[in-house]
């Protein structure tokens, strides 16, 4: 497995992170006709909450896009290329934000997914996330932040 670099995103960043989300949620788009456009507002998030790239062999292989809100980290979107999938980048972004999460005192990291990602339920599961609410094709998810 190739080595991945963290970094922050900057505005020169927005087009493959466009990229990624787009590959990453393309086979989604194909059974979920009500999936929102989740690549609307890339170089506004950027400016406005944390977002963290990883990359490996120098393309972009998987974003995370959250911010505090209060106590709580919300997760906005996360996305791993399909290129990527499979080396547990996904996880090592939310552990990245978990960590940042207690270092700010958040005692709770929320993200809301779609009722039919069952794969991305599952990572989340698998990563400690709980569902709270199923509302329509909407599932609230969080991880308790326990002190350390």
């Amino acid at each position: 497995m190739t080595a991945i670099r963290f970094a922050n995103a900057t505005q020169k960043d927005a087009t493959a992170i466009t990229d990624c989300i787009n590959a990453a949620y393309l086979s989604a788009r194909e059974y979920l006709t009500d999936l929102p456009d989740v690549t609307a507002g890339i170089d506004q998030d950027i400016a406005d909450n944390r977002v963290v790239i990883a990359v490996s062999d120098d393309r972009l292989a998987g974003v995370i896009i959250f911010a505090r809100q209060g106590a709580e980290m919300k997760v906005f979107n996360l996305a791993v290329s399909p290129m990527a999938q499979g080396q547990g980048i996904a996880g090592k972004l939310l552990a990245r934000v978990e960590a940042e999460a207690r270092d700010a005192g958040c005692t709770l990291m929320v993200l809301r997914t779609h009722r039919l990602m069952r794969d991305p339920r599952a990572i989340y599961a698998h990563l400690g996330w709980i569902e709270t609410e199923v509302s329509g094709n909407s599932v609230a998810m969080q991880k308790t932040l326990e002190a350390d």
